[in-house]
């Protein structure tokens, strides 16, 4: 009998990221939660709405809210480009983004959280956690921190 004394090797658990562009910086969402990405058409505005939602858009007959997540975070509008279509079991929401990066398997460990509080309006608030990817960050978006932003901006 064979003594083997190294460890054994565990399957490192992994999520898949959607990596995409907003004003040349680096977010994502967990692919999970995506129903698709497309090239930017056409949105039906609606009035009396915040600015950063462009109005509505019909994907497959289901309207979608559009929010722009430049003006939504950053302050300043995203190109016209590309759209990313949550699934409807989230909520009925899309979002405007510049260009999509890549799709990547994160492994876990690699995924550090972010401890922030809540009073603060700007972009760390939608953001939970990052990852290094090519040597840089990216930012992983806290979808129910922003759906719960978009709430408290439409009842106000």
């Amino acid at each position: 009998m064979i003594n083997d004394t190294t460890p054994s090797k565990q399957p490192t658990t992994t999520e898949k990221f959607l990596i995409f562009t907003i004003q040349e910086r680096l977010y994502t969402l967990p692919s999970s939660m995506i129903n698709e990405v497309a090239v930017y058409d056409k949105a039906y505005p609606l009035p009396l709405l915040p600015e950063y939602v462009k109005g509505i858009i019909n994907r497959y007959s289901v309207p979608y809210a559009l929010i722009d997540l430049g003006l939504f975070m950053l302050k300043t509008p995203s190109a016209l480009s590309k759209v990313v279509v949550l699934k409807e079991s989230v909520d009925k929401v899309a979002f405007m983004i510049d260009d999509v990066v890549d799709i990547v398997d994160v492994p876990l460990e690699h995924i550090l959280k972010v401890e922030q509080g809540t009073e603060n309006q700007d972009a760390s608030v939608v953001i939970e956690a990052s990852f290094e990817w090519h040597e840089m960050d990216v930012f992983i978006l806290s979808i129910r921190e922003i759906i719960n932003r978009i709430k408290k901006d439409f009842e106000a």
